[in-house]
């Protein structure tokens, strides 16, 4: 059986080779394809199978692709919105996206709650090409004017561990928040939700 890698970036398959990742996991065979099509999927698995990895690489993937006509724009605004909640923004997965940002050229930020003040700033005058934040967080984007404006460019979504946030107030603001972000942005964006099972 042919790989769902052969469908990705060539720069994202020499990654994929670097790390000695030559076999997806059984998330990644369900969820790149969809993703790359541009549906919007659900992802259901245990830990430790590369559920990160499942949504991101299709979305670096089609990033890639667009990213010529971003580059020509002369308002670049966020394209891709990582939400998480705060316990499950853990080091090891945000020194994974931004090693894999890095390399493949894609401006990864993180705002949350103890982002200090420049680093706010510097958001606002030059927002990343995606943004790792909380759903708390995520509502302040739409009362700065800059980064409203910002977010108008948002693509595609990523909601991790949602079901941590499904049952409570959190998991309503969350979704008052993602229908003010379709409100706002240019296109409809293409979202990506992930739990543990």
């Amino acid at each position: 059986m042919t790989s769902v890698f052969t469908n990705l970036n060539p720069e994202i398959r020499s990654l994929l080779s670097s790390r000695n990742i030559e076999e997806p996991t059984e998330p990644q065979v369900k969820a790149i394809l969809p993703i790359l099509s541009g549906k919007n999927v659900l992802l259901i698995a245990p830990t430790g199978l590369g559920k990160t990895e499942a949504a991101l690489l299709p979305i670096f993937h089609n990033f890639l692709k667009e990213k010529k006509d971003q580059l020509e724009k002369e308002d670049k605004g966020i394209s891709i919105l990582y939400i998480t909640p705060l316990r499950a923004l853990n080091r090891d997965m945000l020194r994974r996206t931004i090693e894999w940002g890095k390399k493949l050229g894609i401006d990864i930020a993180v705002r949350h709650g103890d982002t200090s003040q420049s680093e706010r700033s510097r958001q606002s005058r030059t927002p990343p090409d995606m943004l790792i934040t909380t759903p708390e967080t995520f509502q302040i984007l739409f009362i700065g004017k800059r980064l409203r404006r910002h977010i108008a460019s948002v693509k595609w979504v990523i909601v991790d561990e949602i079901h941590e946030l499904a049952n409570d107030e959190r998991g309503a603001q969350l979704a008052v928040g993602l229908e003010r972000l379709e409100e706002v942005t240019v296109q409809s964006f293409h979202s990506f939700q992930a739990r543990l099972q």
